[in-house]
């Protein structure tokens, strides 16, 4: 874990576009794994903000790009309005930009493999990045609430870790039951946490402040951040993981 970050406001390039972002890396002078972190509905806030810090802290240079072009939308009709006229396509390519942008910062080791992590609508970004690119070599999928065609899931190669709350009605059992039937039916590795008594959006302690919440909220990020970690860094001894599933009710 790190001691000191270094948090800023941050850029790239994406095609012709240019994509506004956050970056926070740990503050010292070596390399690390890079992750792209991607928002939920809510965009750029102060949530996403910390939870990019936090993946800083756990040994990452993190940048999570800003899908709404500088918008805060506030409310949650608001925010499912500019959830629902986002451009996906458009948004899934400044996501796999940021993997990009990544290798060119001195800290993050050039052919190093990148992840990407969502939360609700970035889950279900994530997922498509996931299958529609090979910028990404690990992903994590929080509780996604885009749900893309069973089809695509069948492209996608990097290994995953999928968390969940029983008591979603978001992403209810229904939609995680078909999500896993698809991986399992393309034979894709993935680990898949079901947190008990927990809802939607459980990183987020403005939602519930709830004890329960928050211990699903760290076990969560400790599964994370070790996920990341044996998937990500280079010559580390890991041997790889035979495809399949795990399932761990907390």
């Amino acid at each position: 874990m790190a001691t000191n970050i270094l948090s800023l406001h941050a850029g790239y390039d994406s095609g012709d576009s240019f994509v506004d972002g956050y970056v926070a890396r740990p503050a010292d002078s070596g390399t690390h794994p890079g992750l792209v972190v991607i928002s939920g509905m809510g965009g750029l806030n102060w949530f996403q903000r910390e939870i990019t810090r936090t993946f800083a802290r756990e040994g990452f240079v993190a940048v999570s790009p800003d899908l709404y072009d500088g918008v805060l939308p506030e409310g949650h009709a608001t925010q499912l309005r500019y959830k629902n006229s986002l451009d996906i396509d458009h948004a899934i390519a400044n996501i796999c930009a940021g993997s990009n942008f990544l290798h060119s910062l001195p800290w993050v080791e050039d052919k190093s493999p990148i992840g990407v992590v969502g939360f609700c609508l970035g889950g279900g970004l994530a997922l498509l990045a996931l299958a529609r690119s090979n910028a990404f070599g690990a992903g994590v999928i929080y509780y996604h609430s885009l749900f893309p065609d069973s089809g695509e899931l069948n492209s996608i190669e990097a290994p995953m870790m999928c968390h969940y709350g029983t008591n979603d009605h978001t992403t209810p059992i229904e939609e995680i039951d078909a999500f896993r039937a698809s991986l399992d039916n393309y034979n894709k590795y993935y680990e898949l946490f079901m947190y008990e008594g927990v809802g939607h959006s459980f990183l987020n302690s403005k939602q519930d402040t709830s004890p329960l919440r928050a211990d699903a909220a760290a076990l969560s990020l400790q599964r994370t951040a070790t996920f990341f970690h044996e998937h990500l860094v280079q010559n580390d001894g890991i041997e790889g993981t035979e495809s399949g599933e795990q399932e761990i009710d907390k």
